[in-house]
């Protein structure tokens, strides 16, 4: 039976942090990668209290999954990245962040083309 710490492994296991992210915010991007997936591809039965899925999923699905949770993560540190402080006036602009904000949208960029290509990538083709 697939469990959420599969998809939380897959999900770590895709950047490396230098700080810990607490499990209860995993949770709550699992929850909603859950509601995303079964929205977009197929129903997934999950069940919050036990934290485990009803049987098997690829591991395909896993890192799918773990995508969505990914371009949560992301969209959380872009935002923390934007609301740096910046200071411009008129004679003076003082923004050291600038270089971080380019870095940090591209990145959510790619992370979410790769979901949404792993989204794709499960739907039936119209050939079926």
């Amino acid at each position: 039976m697939t469990t959420a710490q599969d998809v939380i492994d897959s999900f770590e296991s895709s950047f490396q942090d230098k700080v810990v992210i607490p499990e209860s915010l995993e949770l709550i991007w699992l929850r909603k990668a859950v509601a995303r997936y079964s929205t977009e591809l197929e129903s997934l039965s999950y069940d919050e209290e036990s934290h485990n899925f009803g049987g098997n999923i690829s591991g395909y699905a896993i890192d799918t999954l773990a995508s969505y949770m990914k371009q949560y993560y992301m969209e959380r540190e872009v935002s923390k990245v934007n609301k740096r402080v910046s200071i411009v006036t008129k004679d003076l602009s003082i923004d050291g962040s600038n270089g971080t904000k380019t870095a940090a949208r591209a990145e959510l960029e790619y992370v979410e083309e790769q979901s949404n290509r792993m989204t794709f990538n499960q739907k039936p083709t119209a050939y079926v």
